[in-house]
């Protein structure tokens, strides 16, 4: 029993030794139990509680292998293994400048790639149209989609339509209304100027514009659709839109100055030869019984000489050719040198009153069942009923241009083969990682090239001093 009591009295001493040493070791205020685990801090105070003695030392051992473990790591040492405490020193020194420029030089890359701002590209192989329409709406000013055919006719993404004027498709250029103001010349007595004598060729020259027309705007417009509209990527809607608007109004403008242009050169032609009119508008003809010839007078209308100008013309009205008075006046028609002048000053006023059209008729066959169908004006159409003549046909009779654009069918005829965009964004985690996997091995190899060397540099051994380590 006294042995029992004189062990545990000895054991309380030891601790009571181990507190007191350790209180003057870490100056009273705190000590530190090193576990496997981790490090607990505990406050010191005068309820200090007693721990295993076995588990404590055990603790400590520990923590003395793991701080000379650190102490002692070294990524550098020589072969053979060297006892200069100088170099043993440098290698640890290397060491620990080692492992902080990699982890300092791995954390800046890794902030680095993280943050940065990177360009992804992406390609769509054979986009359909309604894929393109959703690319284009989110990657408008970078999206890119090359053409596999370059080249487009227009006839296979666009249509021409055009209507005329209501004079071309109504009765009075049809035979029956120009038949019906033929005359009997031979056995009718009328001035040159009277509008019986010169109808029938104003309503055959009116028809032969409007026919005239169509085939121009037909020919032109065939070769229009075999032209080529040229694109190497497939462009928007609104830029097709724009250059297909742009090459309708060119073929618009080249088809009526081309036509204009070959009408005004037939007029000049005419006007600066004296062709001689076939109803004697231009020139009267007299038998010289002097000479047994015959000569050819020029006409005058208003003072106005067919000599000097081809343009000369007045008002076209029915007379009483015995008393030489005005019957009735035809509003806005003319007569004048020749027969194509005056149709293109008239206009065609008369042709839109149902009075006027059936005087015109009553004083060529009054009894004739043909009836005209009085033209209707219209707050669509760009003509008025006092247009003239050379109105309608500075815009090859034409009331009405319409195109319609097929942007679909571009885009099928275009067939993209495929459609690319980028966009910026960060890197991913897996980029991220590569990245630094790719890095680590090349940093590591120049670190451990470059710091030892570093290291050497900068501490430099002073002359007869070596270090033994004591044995």
């Amino acid at each position: 029993m006294n042995s029992v009591s004189t062990h545990s009295f000895a054991t309380i001493l030891v601790l009571s030794k181990v507190r007191i040493i350790l209180k003057s070791l870490l100056n009273n205020d705190t000590y530190i139990i090193c576990t496997e685990k981790n490090i607990i801090k505990h406050n010191t105070t005068e309820s200090f509680f007693y721990l295993d003695l076995t588990n404590y030392l055990f603790d400590i051992v520990i923590c003395q292998k793991l701080k000379r473990s650190i102490t002692d790591f070294n990524l550098f040492p020589s072969i053979p293994p060297t006892t200069d405490q100088y170099e043993l020193k440098a290698q640890k020194i290397s060491t620990r400048l080692f492992v902080i420029l990699l982890v300092l030089i791995m954390t800046i890359l890794l902030l680095y790639t993280s943050l940065i701002q990177v360009t992804k590209k992406v390609t769509v192989n054979e986009p359909t149209f309604e894929k393109y329409a959703e690319l284009y709406d989110r990657y408008s000013q970078i999206l890119s989609c090359p053409c596999s055919k370059i080249s487009i006719n227009y006839g296979n993404v666009l249509e021409i339509h055009y209507s005329f004027h209501q004079v071309c498709t109504s009765s009075f250029i049809d035979d029956d209304w120009i038949d019906s103001l033929t005359i009997d010349y031979e056995n009718t007595v009328l001035k040159i100027i009277d509008f019986r004598w010169t109808a029938k060729q104003f309503f055959q020259i009116l028809r032969s514009f409007c026919k005239l027309t169509n085939n121009t705007i037909s020919y032109s417009l065939n070769q229009f659709y075999t032209k080529q509209f040229v694109t190497v990527s497939a462009v928007p809607f609104q830029v097709f839109q724009s250059q297909s608007r742009s090459a309708v109004d060119q073929f618009i403008l080249s088809t009526t100055n081309s036509f204009l242009i070959s009408l005004n050169k037939i007029r000049t032609t005419t006007h600066v030869n004296s062709l001689f009119s076939a109803h004697m508008t231009n020139y009267e003809p007299i038998v010289d019984p002097t000479y047994d010839d015959v000569l050819f007078i020029q006409r005058k209308y208003d003072n106005c000489s067919c000599g000097l100008s081809f343009q000369c013309s007045v008002p076209s009205s029915v007379y009483d050719f015995e008393n030489d008075t005005i019957l009735f006046t035809v509003p806005g028609m003319y007569v004048g040198c020749y027969a194509i002048e005056a149709l293109l000053q008239s206009t065609l006023e008369c042709l839109y009153n149902q009075y006027c059209i059936d005087t015109i008729h009553r004083y060529h066959r009054e009894n004739d069942s043909v009836q005209g169908t009085p033209l209707q004006q219209s707050n669509t159409t760009i003509y008025s009923k006092n247009s003239t003549v050379q109105d309608l046909v500075d815009q090859l009779m034409i009331d009405t241009w319409d195109s319609s654009i097929m942007y679909n069918r571009y885009y099928n005829e275009c067939q993209p083969i495929q459609c690319t965009y980028s966009y910026k964004t960060r890197n991913d985690l897996i980029l991220i990682i590569t990245a630094l996997v790719g890095l680590v091995g090349g940093l590591t190899t120049s670190l451990k090239i470059v710091v030892p060397r570093l290291v050497k540099m900068i501490r430099k051994r002073k002359p007869g001093k070596t270090f033994h380590t004591s044995a």
